[in-house]
């Protein structure tokens, strides 16, 4: 294995034990140390990869980001499989909702590490995660709307662009505050009932 080859391992494993560690216990909870003992380095050596926590934080969320990208992808159909672009927005933004219920510790990661880089000034370079810009973005909602503009199933009167936005940060912002306990509602009302009434009114938004 070349220099670089084991450098590239070593980074990698360092993004993939601290999202580990964070998830476990939280970003604040989580030394540098600890990491780099998991990643069997140490925290010398990590240092050579990573200049500050916080830049081991972004890592972490890019892989975050990148493995729930990839959950969503797979509910997408397979060839040939008749649905409708407005189905498929459905199906995806349900699946989005169960990221609570799946990996409740993920999403309270994903709430804190936006605060840690936000008080970094590095908020805003977390690329991948969901919503990406609408324009620009190929990730499965995206691509989703844009199927359902093109066989009528969406609406071309509607905003999609507004929905795409709306019904992302609607869903994130409902788990990222669930994963605290920051509501009432959180004890008193089904959460699987909530969801599929939420997500079936973006669905009937788009459909105009």
């Amino acid at each position: 294995m070349s220099q670089e080859e084991l450098r590239q391992q070593n980074i990698q494993l360092v993004i993939e034990k601290a999202l580990e560690c964070f998830l476990e216990q939280g970003i604040e909870k989580t030394s540098v140390g600890e990491i780099a003992r998991r990643a069997g380095l140490t925290e010398r050596s990590l240092f050579r990869y990573f200049k500050k926590k916080t830049d081991i934080v972004l890592a972490a969320a890019y892989l975050y980001w990148n493995r729930v990208i990839a959950k969503m992808e797979a509910h997408l159909p397979e060839n040939g499989e008749p649905r409708t672009g407005l189905e498929d927005v459905g199906m995806l933004l349900m699946a989005y909702s169960h990221l609570f219920l799946e990996d409740p510790n993920g999403i309270r990661f994903t709430l804190d590490a936006e605060l840690v880089l936000d008080a970094a000034g590095k908020n805003r370079q977390i690329k991948n995660r969901p919503p990406e810009p609408y324009e620009s973005s190929n990730g499965p909602v995206a691509r989703a709307i844009r199927k359902g503009l093109a066989d009528g199933s969406i609406s071309p009167d509607v905003d999609v662009r507004e929905l795409y936005y709306n019904s992302y940060d609607a869903i994130l912002g409902l788990m990222q505050r669930l994963s605290i306990g920051g509501t009432p509602s959180a004890g008193e009302l089904d959460y699987h009932s909530r969801m599929k009434r939420l997500c079936a009114m973006f669905v009937d938004a788009f459909r105009g």
